[in-house]
């Protein structure tokens, strides 16, 4: 995690994660000197070129070297994703490959516009891949591939060709206007390289992706207020049947710690009162 900001969030994902895991947790800090609310903590100076978002990929992809003298086997989770039920810890019954990571929601050219500049007015569009092979001489074959998401992921010591080439092939792109900052582009572009792309992925309830922003048009999401955010109704913390039970929720785009979103506040309320907090000071 890097600056204050993310480390605010993690220590509130943190303590949502100490109420049902027995695995030991790493937390890994960049540029901040905001506690973290935890013993086991890896300072890190990124270089100084890089932004915050810049550095947190390079840390993410760096994993493997920064923290591969404390285990044998490991499970990243972003700063945005919370543990919500007491099955966390089986996460890693489901390794498969040489890292095991969770399907996105969208596929490849549907998340083409996240990945490239390029301005297409399309909600889908072939950019990304054209940019992978322009950039890496990587095809990806199929349009409808689904993209793997880099919230939450498995790894270890046999890890290391992928997290390399991963980390190698995010600083190739930094900074190049034509890529958008973000990890997955690049994740894509070594899943396909390494012919992984029909590896078996984490069940979804290990990185549930809930989007505040789901269906809003981007002119129309400044401002908003929690009423006003999406509101998922496709799973269940209780077990309701017909809908998917997660064990870690993903909050994408900014959604953790809004008080009055019914999608917040239901996880909020597993961990009274000390998880209980306004947006302003989460994050």
């Amino acid at each position: 995690m890097v600056n204050d900001r993310h480390v605010r969030l993690a220590n509130l994902a943190i303590s949502f994660l100490k109420r049902v895991s027995r695995q030991e947790i790493v937390v890994v800090r960049a540029r901040s000197a905001c506690p973290v609310a935890h013993d086991q903590v890896v300072d890190v100076v990124p270089p100084l070129e890089y932004d915050d978002h810049q550095a947190s990929i390079f840390l993410k992809t760096d994993l493997l070297r920064l923290v591969g003298g404390r285990g044998t086997r490991f499970c990243y989770l972003d700063s945005d994703v919370v543990a919500v039920d007491d099955e966390v810890d089986s996460i890693f019954e489901h390794r498969s490959g040489p890292v095991t990571f969770a399907a996105d929601a969208v596929d490849i050219d549907m998340f083409s516009r996240y990945g490239v500049n390029c301005r297409c007015a399309e909600s889908r569009c072939s950019h990304l891949r054209e940019s992978i092979q322009l950039s890496f001489g990587v095809e990806v074959r199929r349009r409808d591939w689904r993209m793997w998401n880099g919230g939450v992921f498995l790894f270890d010591g046999e890890s290391e060709p992928f997290l390399s080439l991963w980390h190698d092939y995010s600083l190739q792109v930094m900074g190049n206007p034509l890529w958008n900052t973000r990890d997955q582009g690049t994740l894509a572009a070594v899943v396909w390289k390494l012919g992984l792309e029909n590896q078996a992925p984490l069940p979804s309830t290990f990185n549930f992706i809930v989007d505040r922003l789901w269906g809003i048009p981007r002119d129309k999401r400044q401002g908003l207020a929690p009423a006003q955010f999406h509101v998922a109704r496709n799973y269940s913390l209780t077990g309701t049947p017909g809908l998917a039970k997660p064990h870690f929720l993903h909050f994408i785009n900014g959604g953790m710690g809004w008080t009055g979103w019914p999608n917040w506040d239901e996880v909020a309320a597993l961990h009274e009162p000390q998880a209980v907090g306004r947006r302003n000071e989460a994050g």
